[in-house]
């Protein structure tokens, strides 16, 4: 096998393992910090999405064996992926309005419908690895194009959202809050 590809392997074997151990963490410090927060909860959900995202995409990554395997474990960690930022979105209503309201139907509600309608056409236009590449030991995976553009695009205006909103709060804040929604706006950039 041709080095270049080995070391591209092992790339998206090694950086998105780190970067899902670094979010597991910085969930579970998160949870801890007070676990019957609302907001602590959403921040939880939104590191373990990623972590889990992220650690499933290192372990399709080393699936050479099963293209159908590779294919079932690339739509886990689309799902994953899409959870993030419907809670980094959740986070910013719980952050506006009081928990109690941002867990109603009308904030909840919207977001876990966008969460499903983004999640739904993975079964009917799941990842598949491509035929050549995976013969020679390289998972590289594709969406049906025009689905992996809408979910992509509504990703974005999620994170678009969430970010403006962040902005805003963040000019609101003082003190060490704001330096903390500062590094977490930052963070995620």
């Amino acid at each position: 096998m041709d080095p270049i590809i080995i070391a591209l392997n092992i790339i998206k074997l090694i950086l998105p393992l780190i970067t899902g151990i670094i979010a597991l963490i910085a969930g579970f410090i998160e949870l801890r910090l007070n676990s019957k927060n609302w907001l602590n909860r959403w921040f939880f959900s939104f590191f373990i999405s990623a972590s889990l995202g992220y650690l499933i995409y290192s372990v399709y990554h080393i699936i050479i064996f099963s293209s159908t395997i590779t294919s079932i474990a690339a739509v886990i960690t689309q799902i994953f992926f899409n959870f993030i930022p419907i809670s980094l979105v959740m986070t910013v209503f719980v952050l506006e309005k009081f928990p109690k309201i941002a867990m109603s139907l009308r904030y909840l509600g919207p977001m876990m419908l966008v969460f499903i309608l983004m999640s739904f056409g993975y079964f009917f236009f799941p990842p598949i690895p491509e035929p050549l590449l995976f013969e020679n030991g390289v998972i590289n995976t594709e969406t049906y194009p025009p689905w992996f553009v809408f979910v992509n695009i509504l990703r974005m205006e999620l994170f678009v959202y969430a970010l403006f909103k962040y902005a805003k709060i963040t000019k609101k804040t003082e003190g060490e809050a704001k330096q903390r929604m500062r590094w977490f706006f930052i963070g995620i950039l």
